[in-house]
This record gives structure tokens, C-alpha cells and sequence, in this order.
């Protein structure tokens, strides 16, 4: 068994602790008394001057009527010798001359100074420094009243000398109590500090040596209090890690057997699960290689229902012009002019048509072109596909987009997304016709640098019980043959994945509103395919 002799870590902090606390107490009831002494002593001051006071007034106060200035002289000189500690009498009436008297000598005075006057009217007294030729002065006011009459006051000024010294004096013994307490603190603070630094310094290590491994150690302190209570919980401590650590190595022996058991076993296991992963990964490939046909088709059938679903309008606002020009014809109304701006509008459309193949034939290609293109050029192209269609019924289109907004994206889908969601205003304008049905198209670029599209319609907004599937593949209200219900959930795609950005939408109080938000994207150009 090691014993380690107890090493002090803790001293310094316990008797820094100890010292602080005893002398702050010390400090504290020091200083406590002197305010008290002050008072004290202004109070016997102020006592002893209201009875020297109260004296004169009564031996004066015929003289004081009669203004016999020379027994009120004569008095207040032999006050003045028979108190040393008294500098000043001043009697000062209501009317006629003031008396001044101090230990030398004595005069009139036709008025007082300002701040002497100013103490006349009830009892009075404060210390006032550097009165005349006097060092300090504790000068006292007490109001001369015969008969329930004022004839003046009573101006005194006493000595503070002895004040001045008992405070002086008390200062002293202060400092003197001061330092006897930090002779006291040096002395009993090093015993205290010990007395309780010792042990558990000596405990710590201890602690210390046990955690590094070794069980040999045990605490020889022998008290009867906690600390002692401490150095036997410790030995008992270190008794039961020796009886664990012994289980602790019996169980290892064990355990090797056992690991050497199951290695052993899983060794075999690992023969036979190497063949089993094989076959599972030649399954998985060929599983693999299924969905990969699997969601090319499914992509495949995801287009051709988006051309379908985008050619019905340009192929409707077709049929219309070969009807106009037909009218036109019967009607002998068809001129140059409306045969010239027809066959443009149809130029338009089957171009439209065409561009649609060819922009949903690249929609899932990774390497798309991100360009520039003018917001309000697209939105007014795509909204004239429908023009004869919103004119047919009344629809009013309205756009409130700047004439150089640009954006940095994907032009052709972005046309596609604006003509869904116009058609599906249109739409949802014939089932529920409004009496003024209008559609609102709105572009704006916000401090952030996001454009905003906003599209929207007076048609009431949309059912709450289906908002949350209006994205979904081939979900839609309208009549069978009438709608893919894949509009929305293609537009999500193009807006999300795309072109980066995001579509929302949400209810106000004339009708449903879509929001496209797009964030300004670099120009990356690419290398063409070959």
C-alpha cells in the first residue's frame, strides 16, 4: 500500500477567501461607526450651544429691550473669557445696530453679510469653513423671543477643534483595529487554510493516482467530521474498483474465447454470404435495367400528353381563323389586309405547335440553354394564342409587365407555363362566368432580385378540399376529354426544376392567383451536342 503525503493545492484560494471575508466584515462595522460618531457628536455641539445660548438671552434680554448696548457688551465679553472654545457672539435686532463680540475685541454693524442673514428666521446650525479669519467655525442661530415677541437672534460661533480631533483620533484607532485584523487574518488564515485545504488536497491526489490505474493507494486522514467521513468513503471506494477490476479481468479471459468462437463461425458465414451478394447484385442490375425502361416510358407518355394537352389551344385559335377567313370569303369582305394578318397568325401558331415538340422533346435534358429573354415579348406572344378564344367570351386580358424587364432562363418553358395557367383561368371563367370575367397577369422585379409573375383570375379561387392536389399528375375538375389535369403539375416541374424558382398559389377575394418567383441566374453557356 502507498501512502502520499497530502500536497496543499487549494491553500492560497481558501485563505485568500478566509482573509477577504474577515476583513471586509471588519472594514464594514469600522466604517459604520464614524457617520454614527459624527452625528453623536453634532448632537452634543448642538446642544451645548442651545444652552450658552438660551443663557445669554435670558441674562440680555432688558438690555436687549432697552438697547443697552454696553451690559450686552460687557456680558457677552466675559461669556467669551470664560469659553475659549467660543470665537464669536453676534446679537443681531430687528431694528438698530448688531453687536459684534469676539476675544479681542468688539464693534456695530450696520447690517450682516448676506450669507449670515440668511441663517436668521429658526434654529440653525451647521459647520461653515473658512469664516472670516477663523479656520472652521460651527456657527449656531437661536431667535431672541420675549413675551411671544422676536426681537432679534443670537449668533454664535463655536471652535470645532475638539470635534476636529476626536474624528482625527477615531481615525487612528480605525486603522489601528484594521491592522491588528490583518495581523489576526495572517495568523489564523494560514491555520484555517490548512485545516481545510490539507485533507482534501491529499484526497485529490489520491483521486488522481486511482483514476491512473493504480488500486494500491488509500487515504490515511483520520477525523470526526465530514472529512473524515470522506477519507473512509474513499477506501471503501477503492476496495470495490480492486474487486471489480479482478471480475473485470475474469470476464476478458471470457470474452477472448468467446470472440475467438465467433470468428471462427463468422468466418464461414462470410464464404457463403460473398456467393449470396453476387447473386444479389446480378439481380439488381437486371432490376435496374426494368425501371430505367419503366421510366423512360413513363416520361415518354408524360410528354405526349403535355403536346396534346399544349396543341389543343394553338390547334382551337387554328380552327378559328380558318373560320374568319371563311365568313370573311361568303361575306365578300376578304381583302389583302385581313388575308395577310390570318395567315400570319397561323404562321404563328403552327410555329407554336412546332416549337412546342421541340421544347418537350429537350424537357428532360440536363444541358439546356440558360438566355436572356424579354418578359413582357414572351407573355404577349403566348397570350395571343388564346386571344381569339378570350374574345369569343368576353374575357378580359390585362398585363402589367415593364417593356425591358429581362430574365435569364428557359424562354420556351416559360412560355408553356404562362399558357397553362392562362388557359386555366379561361376555363375555370366558363364553368362559374362571372359577370365581368377578367385575367390579370402582373410582373414586377423586387429588391432581392426576384422576379415576380403573379396570374390571376374572378373566377371565386379554388375549393379548399382539393388545394392541396391541384399539382398532382392527372388531377383535374374538368369534364373527361376535356383535361389532361397534368397543366399544373408540368408547370411545377418547369418553374422548380428547371428554371430554380418556385410556383404557388392562394386564394383572395375575387378569385385564385398564381405566383412564379424567380431568382436571377448566371448565363452558363454550354458546348452544343454532336
Amino acid at each position: 500500500m502507498t501512502v502520499i503525503k497530502p500536497k496543499r493545492t487549494i491553500f492560497l484560494r481558501v485563505f485568500w477567501v478566509f482573509a477577504f471575508l474577515v476583513l471586509a466584515i471588519t472594514l464594514f462595522f469600522a466604517f459604520m461607526v464614524i457617520p454614527m460618531q459624527k452625528t453623536a457628536l453634532r448632537q452634543i455641539m448642538y446642544a451645548q450651544a442651545e444652552t450658552v445660548s438660551k443663557s445669554i438671552v435670558q441674562a440680555t434680554s432688558d438690555a436687549i429691550i432697552s438697547k443697552d448696548y454696553g451690559f450686552i457688551v460687557e456680558h457677552n465679553v466675559e461669556v467669551l473669557k470664560n469659553n475659549a472654545g467660543i470665537y464669536y457672539l453676534i446679537v443681531s435686532p430687528k431694528q438698530g445696530d448688531k453687536i459684534f463680540v469676539n476675544q479681542k475685541n468688539w464693534h456695530l454693524l450696520a447690517e450682516l453679510d448676506s450669507n449670515t442673514a440668511a441663517l436668521q428666521g429658526e434654529k440653525i446650525s451647521f459647520v461653515i469653513t473658512d469664516r472670516e479669519q477663523y479656520k472652521n467655525v460651527y456657527h449656531f442661530v437661536y431667535p431672541i423671543r420675549f413675551s411671544s415677541i422676536d426681537w432679534g437672534w443670537l449668533h454664535i460661533g463655536f471652535s470645532t477643534a475638539d470635534y476636529d480631533k476626536y474624528i482625527h483620533d477615531m481615525y487612528y484607532k480605525i486603522i489601528y483595529i484594521i491592522s491588528a485584523s490583518l495581523v489576526m487574518i495572517l495568523v489564523v488564515g494560514f491555520f484555517f487554510a490548512r485545516w481545510i485545504s490539507d485533507p482534501v488536497s491529499t484526497i485529490s491526489q489520491l483521486a488522481t493516482q486511482v483514476a491512473a490505474g493504480d488500486l494500491t493507494v488509500r487515504s490515511t486522514i483520520a477525523r470526526n467530521d465530514e472529512i473524515g467521513v470522506l477519507s473512509d468513503s474513499f477506501n471503501k471506494m477503492v476496495d470495490s474498483l480492486m474487486l471489480s477490476n479482478q471480475a473485470l479481468e475474469h470476464y476478458n479471459q471470457e470474452l477472448e474465447r468467446e470472440v475467438g468462437t465467433r470468428t471462427r463461425e463468422l468466418a464461414d458465414l462470410n464464404a457463403d454470404l460473398d456467393k449470396r451478394i453476387k447473386e444479389e447484385v446480378a439481380k439488381s442490375k437486371t432490376q435496374e435495367a426494368l425501371l430505367i425502361h419503366q421510366s423512360r416510358s413513363a416520361a415518354m407518355g408524360e410528354m405526349i400528353g403535355a403536346i396534346a394537352h399544349q396543341w389543343r389551344q394553338p390547334l382551337n385559335a387554328l380552327g378559328l381563323v380558318q373560320q374568319n377567313l371563311q365568313l370573311r370569303f361568303k361575306l365578300g369582305k376578304l381583302d389583302e389586309s385581313f388575308m395577310v394578318s390570318s395567315m400570319e397568325k397561323s404562321d404563328r401558331l403552327i410555329h407554336k405547335m412546332s416549337t412546342t415538340i421541340d421544347d418537350f422533346r429537350n424537357f428532360f435534358k440536363p444541358n439546356k440553354h440558360i438566355e436572356p429573354f424579354n418578359a413582357y415579348h414572351v407573355i404577349q406572344t403566348t397570350a395571343e394564342l388564346l386571344d381569339a378564344q378570350l374574345k369569343r367570351h368576353n374575357i378580359v386580358l390585362t398585363i402589367n409587365c415593364p417593356d425591358d424587364l429581362m430574365i435569364n432562363g428557359l424562354e420556351g418553358e416559360f412560355s408553356q407555363v404562362i399558357l397553362n395557367l392562362i388557359n386555366n383561368a379561361k376555363d375555370i371563367l366558363l364553368e362559374r362566368r362571372p359577370l365581368r370575367p377578367a385575367i390579370d397577369i402582373g410582373v414586377n422585379k423586387t429588391s432581392d432580385q426576384t422576379t415576380r409573375i403573379v396570374v390571376k383570375d374572378n373566377a371565386g379561387g379554388i375549393p379548399e378540399a382539393i388545394f392541396d392536389k391541384i399539382y398532382d399528375p392527372y388531377f383535374t375538375t374538368k369534364d373527361q376529354g376535356k383535361g389532361t389535369g397534368i397543366g399544373l403539375y408540368m408547370s411545377k416541374i418547369i418553374i422548380e426544376n428547371n428554371m430554380m424558382g418556385s410556383l404557388q398559389a392562394f386564394n383572395d377575394a375575387d378569385g385564385a392567383n398564381f405566383v412564379i418567383e424567380l431568382q436571377d441566374r448566371p448565363i452558363v453557356k454550354t458546348k452544343p451536342l454532336i
